[in-house]
């Protein structure tokens, strides 16, 4: 039974799926016929046809390489490709769906194996076994490599980069546990170009692994790059931003539209109403949301403050059993419950069926995608038009891929005219063009909503040839957490200006037009009068700039852990703001010191201060280097001393002080933390001594007021801890320090 069926049993709904026995028989009859017609007939009639076709293919690689043949870019794909290669090889391009980054990326490869490397190799990284095809796809329609050039690393292939091939398709998730290994066995990462589609889906912690692997130059493609929880970092400071370049050109659906690469659309968003029942829970579930999320802001790490909230929730209520646990489970809970109540609002369905009935009034050929968020939804939206007697389909991710293939080329030919979908052909599908789509329901996420406007725009004629318009219709639930996607990008200025229109409806009257969106995006800091800021107050722009971090010893680091000088005043400032420790971001262009606070279950930026200068990011020492060197200078020196060679290199990092057990250094390791042995435990007893003595040194800063609780040790084996952007001494070591490999005495190590 289907993941969705047995959640909706779960729940008690009742409801009849029409689907008899003559109607199973039917189909398996209709499904034996299509087999025999296509898988079969290969069997019987073209048994070694393949086998044949791939004998008859050249496999003599050309000098030069030509991926896109009969293909001239357009004026924007040239400009990219010029400024990619000013930028040494590395970048990400963000480019609206249907934009033509596939070929974009194939006429870089092209240039480079050209002009640069003849010997060239190239591994394309895509996030879905579709994807993956449609790549390979492309390489043989329009370049001039041979087959036995080209391989696939996932879907059951295990190609690599030997016996001749020169471009490997792969699915990340076969790249990020393979693909590094492929590279080095095959010693071709000085010639290898990385392609990151879809880019930001290689930002997920346990993907990133992919960027492990040996390269010399670097592309990521994506319509949106930023990650969702990276909304606080930006891009160019993420993972990926990092990995593969930052942004270099952007070429939106407003470009798109202006250089006739999509055609004319129209986009109309409706905020429909709820049911004063539904209208009552969602405000219950929201008080308590509020008033759970005031209760968890309290105890949340200060280091991840102004993140990912739910995601940091979620955690807690999967590992903590005491009260924070249960108060974080119900955070959670609710979270999700006011999500299905807005997903399943009795207007969506009836603004749906209208729409639709609409469209088809108008244009009885016409092909219709539906999105949504949830696969329940989904199948129940599904029986409902079916019931009605629409041509409609379902496709998601968890019907078989014989029946998702077979139902998207019933679309395609136009048997089917309408696909109720769950994100599935956000990403990863390439659907024919269609005259309407409808998101009926979608997350927060701008770049889900962007993805689905470029499934929608894509260029199409008519039966007379005539080209087409496409229309889209966005439903949102009015007065509703919905609406803040439409404070986070300006709508006018990504799709077109003219291409917005704003409605209020109740369905069962006419829509009523309204002047703009619910909400509209804040300023940026170029549009604010910085005079008028006064610190501690709400900051009434967006929150942007670059990403800090400040701690409780008044250290501020950047993302790549480098340390600031002289950093008192402005930590001092942010723990003020936030009420601790934590992230905190400065724009780039008047210096503001923001910060993100928790009020009730939103985000509200304060601005702190602003600076006069930039803040300075090096290893400078605290004090004038001495004519001694550092062993010498030890010998004399006290805990707490200025150290004047602060840039010696780090060999241990991130040692903390713990109270436990009358003190102990921890540090951090997989799956928890493990401490420095003392003499009565360590094999080592000079390293036991050596820690018993870096704990005394620590008790003596503390009694004489310096809280320190973080520590590192130099190649020297020196203990030192900085402070406001300061190094200072703690004491010097022997042999240095003894830990387990791993915590596995409940702590008692």
């Amino acid at each position: 039974m289907s993941n969705w069926l047995t959640h909706m049993e779960d729940k008690h709904e009742q409801f009849e799926i029409p689907f008899n026995s003559g109607e199973q028989l039917a189909l398996h009859q209709l499904r034996l016929l299509e087999w025999m017609a296509t898988t079969g007939r290969k069997r019987f009639i073209e048994e070694d046809t393949e086998v044949h076709e791939v004998a008859k293919q050249p496999s003599v690689l050309p000098e030069k390489w030509e991926l896109t043949r009969g293909i001239d870019p357009y004026d924007w794909q040239q400009q990219c490709i010029d400024k990619w290669f000013a930028t040494k090889g590395r970048g990400t391009v963000k480019v609206v769906t249907g934009g033509g980054k596939t070929l974009l990326a194939l006429a870089i490869a092209e240039r480079v194996q050209n002009t640069q490397d003849s010997d060239l190799r190239m591994a394309i990284v895509v996030p879905t076994i579709v994807l993956m095809h449609q790549w390979y796809d492309a390489l043989l329609e329009h370049g001039n490599l041979p087959k036995v050039a080209l391989g696939r690393l996932g879907d059951n292939y295990k190609d690599d980069f030997e016996d001749g091939r020169r471009i490997l398709v792969t699915v990340l998730a076969s790249a990020r546990t393979q693909l590094p290994r492929v590279v080095k066995k095959s010693k071709v990462g000085r010639n290898l170009l990385l392609v990151a589609d879809e880019c930001h889906r290689a930002g997920a912690k346990e993907m990133s692994q992919v960027f492990k692997t040996p390269r010399r130059w670097s592309l990521g493609l994506s319509a949106t790059p930023e990650r969702e929880d990276d909304d606080d970092a930006g891009y160019d400071e993420s993972l990926v931003g990092q990995e593969v370049g930052p942004i270099i050109y952007e070429f939106n659906l407003a470009d798109a539209l202006r250089e006739g690469l999509v055609p004319k659309f129209t986009i109309n968003h409706y905020g429909l109403p709820m049911t004063p029942a539904e209208r009552n829970r969602y405000e219950s579930l929201s008080r308590s949301i509020t008033d759970s999320m005031s209760k968890l802001r309290s105890h949340r790490d200060s280091r991840s403050a102004g993140g990912d909230f739910f995601s940091w929730a979620r955690n807690v209520a999967t590992r903590n059993k005491g009260e924070i646990g249960a108060i974080a489970m119900r955070f959670v809970s609710d979270t999700s419950k006011r999500r299905d109540l807005l997903n399943r609002l009795e207007s969506r369905h009836d603004a749906v069926q209208e729409l639709i009935e609409q469209e088809f009034a108008i244009n009885k050929d016409a092909r219709v995608i539906l999105f949504h968020e949830s696969i329940n939804e989904v199948m129940l939206l599904y029986l409902r038009l079916r019931a009605l007697g629409f041509p409609v389909i379902a496709e998601h991710s968890e019907l078989p891929g014989s029946i998702r293939e077979a139902g998207l080329e019933l679309f395609r030919r136009g048997t089917a005219q309408i696909i109720v979908s769950a994100r599935s052909l956000i990403e990863g599908f390439n659907v024919p063009a269609v005259d309407v789509g409808i998101i009926v329901a979608s997350s927060g996420s701008v770049r889900q909503r962007i993805q689905s406007l470029g499934r929608v725009l894509r260029r199409h004629r008519g039966k007379d040839g005539e080209e087409k318009t496409s229309c889209i219709h966005v439903l949102y639930a009015e007065n509703s957490s919905e609406e803040h996607i439409y404070g986070k990008i300006s709508w006018d200025e990504t799709t077109g200006v003219e291409q917005n229109r704003y409605w209020l409806w109740d369905v069962q009257d006419e829509p009523a037009e309204q002047e703009g969106p619910p909400q509209t995006p804040l300023p940026n800091e170029t549009q604010i009068d910085v005079k008028s800021l006064a610190p501690g107050a709400v900051y009434p722009g967006q929150y942007e700039g670059v990403e800090l971090s400040c701690d409780t010893q008044l250290n501020v680091r950047n993302n790549d852990d480098q340390y600031a000088r002289d950093t008192r005043t402005v930590a001092e400032a942010v723990i003020k703001a936030k009420g601790g420790p934590g992230k905190f971001k400065v724009t780039p262009r008047h210096r503001l010191v923001l910060v993100r606070v928790p009020v009730r279950d939103e985000w509200e930026t304060k601005f702190v201060m602003r600076l006069e200068e930039p803040l300075q990011f090096d290893a400078a020492p605290s004090v004038s280097a001495p004519d001694v060197t550092p062993e010498d200078w030890a010998r004399d020196a006290s805990p707490g001393d200025a150290y004047p060679f602060g840039d010696l290199a780090v060999v241990e990092d991130g040692l903390r002080f713990k109270r436990k057990s009358g003190g102990r250094i921890g540090k951090k390791v997989k799956g928890g933390e493990v401490y420095a042995r003392g003499r009565d435990r360590a094999v080592d007893r000079e390293k036991g001594v050596d820690a018993d003595h870096l704990v005394a040194a620590v008790h003596d800063l503390r009694n004489a007021g310096r809280a320190i609780s973080r520590m590192e040790i130099n190649n020297v084996n020196h203990a030192v801890f900085r402070e406001a952007g300061k190094v200072y001494f703690v004491c010097a070591l022997n042999r240095g320090l003894e830990f387990p490999e791993r915590n596995s005495d409940g702590g008692r190590e």
